[in-house]
């Protein structure tokens, strides 16, 4: 059995093989695994179900690396769903990062929005302010107010730093929160130099809040995800998430998952918000995985739903990529994902 597997996996003709094991996976459980255990870590996996069900059985199996099913239908459902995933959203040729950790930079607010842009998500004016430069005319090219934040790829987290002011409605304004920022965010971390700011058109109040999020996960790949936005968002177990990309209809299902966005939705006579923006944003922020496979992690955060027909607007934003220059080197940190027939 063993040798059979072997050639069966070394052969280049299968992309996968399930092994159906009788009844003596419970008599000699040991014996009745020991040839499928051997055959883990292929690069053609091997995937095994008992009949009838043998728990011991399956429990060395799963051990050894080799996923074993109590049914022949689970088996079918997990198999199916695992190939049209590759075929479906991966595509031919594409290729996702496996290795999250290494070789990553972080960018800051402004370039992260102009990453994010290009797929669609619509943000709120804004522009980077030098903090040498803020006794000079601002000439700010949209009306106040407007919100002052630190501008640095060191501080992810804007708010826990200090480094966020609203409600600014002058150039003056403007120049004493900069140096409020600077302030706070050296306290906060002395090893954090601030030289610029990003001064932000504040945009209407919307119906609700809500991020959405793209990771590639080593285990899974692309993913999207929507839940509640603002600063409790992480508090809230309120989420949706997919493998990436997903279409419109996939999106909406989203939203619909999401209780906290039932405000949204028309819940008892509440006012529309519009959904089909916050679809579409969804929709292109997924689409990272197919645009720009270097892109490791984006995040939107909060994104203001306004009423159905006004949009909605990206208030602030995330990206972490595998650097531009080391292009070369990403692709010994990516995997080729082949369509599968």
């Amino acid at each position: 059995m063993t040798t059979a597997l072997r050639l069966l996996q070394d052969s280049g003709e299968f992309d996968l093989i399930v092994f159906v094991i009788g009844s003596s996976a419970r008599l000699n459980p040991e014996l009745a695994v020991q040839a499928i255990s051997e055959s883990g870590g292929h690069e053609v996996p091997v995937v095994a179900f008992a009949l009838p069900e043998a728990p011991e059985a399956a429990e060395l199996l799963n051990r050894s690396g080799v996923p074993a099913f109590r049914t022949p239908e689970s088996c079918a459902d997990v198999v199916a769903a695992a190939f049209t995933r590759v075929s479906a959203t991966i595509g031919e040729g594409a290729r996702f990062a496996v290795d999250a950790a290494a070789n990553t930079e972080v960018l800051d607010e402004k370039v992260s929005a102009d990453l994010l842009t290009r797929q669609g998500v619509a943000f709120a004016p804004s522009v980077a302010v030098s903090v040498d430069e803020l006794d000079c005319d601002l000439g700010l090219p949209f009306a106040y107010p407007v919100v002052v934040k630190v501008l640095s790829d060191k501080v992810p987290h804007k708010s826990d730093a200090g480094g966020v002011v609203l409600g600014v409605t002058d150039d003056e304004g403007v120049r004493r929160a900069a140096r409020e920022i600077v302030a706070n965010v050296a306290g906060y971390d002395p090893g954090v130099v601030v030289d610029r700011v990003l001064v932000q058109k504040m945009a209407p109040k919307g119906l609700a809040d809500a991020l959405v999020g793209y990771r590639v996960s080593p285990d899974v790949g692309p993913m999207v995800v929507l839940s509640t936005g603002g600063v409790l968002a992480e508090i809230f177990a309120d989420s949706a998430v997919r493998l990436a990309p997903v279409d419109a209809a996939t999106a909406r299902e989203m939203i619909d998952e999401v209780k906290g966005l039932s405000v949204v939705t028309g819940y008892r006579g509440l006012p529309e918000g519009d959904v089909a923006a916050l679809t579409e944003t969804i929709v292109g922020l997924s689409r990272l995985a197919i645009d720009d496979p270097d892109v490791l992690e984006a995040e939107v955060n909060p994104l203001s739903i306004g009423a159905a027909g006004t949009g909605v607007v990206a208030l602030d934003a995330l990206v972490r990529r595998i650097p531009v220059a080391a292009g070369a080197s990403a692709a010994t940190e990516s995997v080729a994902v082949p369509a599968r027939s």
